[in-house]
């Protein structure tokens, strides 16, 4: 009987001190919430306060940004030049010239060249370069012209010249034989600013740092008839892979008097006096911009320039007669004029206006691809900091936006629950605010918003992401508050739970 008085005087205790504990950890769990709310209610919570945008149904057109999807790939004959029938001869030549009795004595066997390459065939005669005034000089009748002729006409011409005009051979028993021993080459040097087969890393936690960008170049020899930019590409690796531009650059070299001085000459906008106000201006285009254009400015081409002298004069200072300053616009970067940009991905129905002269190269012109590592995007808020590559030819939104960011956050494992967005659908409280900070040009930013509830359900919600923009996603003030409670208080809750259950469990054994 004592026995069991002194088991029920224990289990008494034992209950009393549980009860205890129990109100402990209310009060205790109290005051922490208590304080939490205070906290938010001093300080301010971000959550509570999201950033403000322009509704995505909302965005003008102009804002949405440039289409990548849709567009194919240029005819690829548009940067081919178009071969002649016959091959027409000119300056850089060598032809292989035998004529019995002048280049070569009677009976002898004539010499025979035997080429490297198979794209020339061999020829017999001694070696006779085209000058670059466009003549051959030959035995006792001088210069003849060759520039613009066939082997036929130029073999012709000169059996003229030793029969009927001088009289050296005898018409009808001459041999003379002319072939073509070496084309003509253009010297070009082709830029591929472009990855590297090397690896340094492509991602390093979420910024995608991608791979080495040395590049390549190249100087390579182009003959005659396939000196365009279709050879030039096929010679170098191609057309330009994903991690470069869909453009050609085509930098001319000054022998041709297509390019501007090595220093272009500095445009001058605006008068310096009134006295010039009336006087006429010539029209130059610079940059897409037409702006008018003293009509002496010293450059290094004139004689009076001298080394050391700067290229901006200060002569145009503000006077009082001026009712405007001077500016000075020296575009010297890909995008002044000149310089030809050849788009490699149009749009359907788009056409591209390019002459024959575009795409055939000469000596000393550059060919220049590319690369487009400015063509990224980052991710902020609950997404994490990231540094992303957008897609070159095709469109990403913000939804592929966020899976893209939520996958390289997840370690590449795509997981259908457990996320910090509403993309992923599960049962906890997610994220569905969105807000795109996209640069204007004036640079200014526009916030701009997507509920990705209304952007799963309607795709013209879908804003198309551009280079530079920060995606940063955000709780709404419901939203906030569930996930505070779920966190902060149902956690809190289950955990107390579980270590009563513990403490009961261990008292009764």
């Amino acid at each position: 009987m004592s026995f069991e008085l002194k088991k029920a005087e224990v289990e008494v205790k034992g209950s009393s001190r549980m009860q205890t504990y129990r109100n402990r950890m209310n009060t205790f769990k109290w005051h922490i919430f208590c304080v939490l709310c205070l906290t938010v209610m001093w300080n301010g919570c971000a959550a509570i306060h999201p950033l403000k945008g322009v509704p995505a149904q909302y965005l003008p057109t102009e804002y949405k940004g440039e289409i990548r999807s849709g567009k194919e790939t240029i005819d690829l004959s548009l940067l081919r030049q178009p071969a002649p029938k016959h091959y027409l001869l000119d300056s850089g030549d060598v032809l292989g010239v035998y004529i019995e009795g002048v280049l070569g004595q009677l009976k002898d066997v004539p010499p025979v060249h035997f080429p490297r390459t198979q794209e020339v065939a061999p020829s017999l005669g001694y070696p006779i370069p085209i000058r670059e005034d466009g003549t051959i000089s030959l035995p006792l009748i001088g210069t003849v012209f060759a520039r613009g002729l066939t082997l036929t006409q130029l073999e012709e011409t000169i059996r003229r010249k030793y029969t009927s005009e001088k009289s050296i051979l005898r018409e009808g028993r001459d041999r003379i034989l002319i072939s073509l021993q070496k084309p003509r080459s253009y010297r070009v040097l082709v830029i591929r600013q472009e990855n590297s087969s090397d690896i340094v890393g492509t991602t390093v936690g979420n910024l995608n740092v991608g791979r080495s960008k040395r590049g390549t170049g190249r100087v390579i020899n182009l003959p005659a008839y396939n000196n365009d930019v279709l050879h030039a590409l096929a010679e170098t690796g191609g057309l330009p892979g994903l991690d470069a531009e869909n453009s050609i650059y085509i930098i001319r070299g000054g022998a041709h008097g297509m390019n501007q001085p090595l220093c272009p000459q500095p445009v001058q906008t605006g008068t310096h006096t009134s006295d010039n106000s009336q006087s006429n201006q010539n029209i130059q285009q610079v940059s897409d911009s037409y702006t008018p254009i003293p009509h002496y400015s010293p450059t290094p081409e004139d004689p009076e320039f001298q080394v050391g002298q700067p290229l901006y004069s200060s002569e145009g200072s503000f006077s009082t007669d001026d009712y405007m300053a001077p500016t000075i616009i020296n575009d010297s970067t890909m995008q002044r004029s000149g310089i030809i940009k050849i788009p490699i991905r149009l749009s359907p129905g788009e056409q591209v206006h390019l002459t024959r002269e575009d795409i055939i190269l000469h000596d000393g012109d550059v060919v220049f691809i590319e690369s487009r590592d400015t063509e990224i995007f980052y991710t902020g808020g609950l997404l994490g900091g990231g540094q992303y590559t957008l897609p070159r030819d095709y469109d990403l939104d913000i939804l592929g936006a966020i899976s893209i960011a939520q996958a390289s956050r997840n370690g590449g494992s795509s997981k259908s629950s457990g996320g910090p967005s509403a993309l992923n659908q599960d049962v906890t409280i997610s994220a569905s605010n969105a807000i795109i900070l996209r640069q204007l040009p004036n640079g200014t930013q526009l916030p701009i918003k997507v509920d990705l509830y209304e952007a799963v359900r309607t795709p013209s919600q879908r804003v198309l992401i551009q280079p530079g923009d920060y995606v940063i996603l955000q709780y709404t003030k419901s939203e906030a508050i569930g996930a505070f409670i779920e966190k902060h208080l149902l956690e809190g809750a289950l955990f107390g739970l579980a270590a009563s259950n513990l403490q009961s469990g261990g008292s009764n054994r």
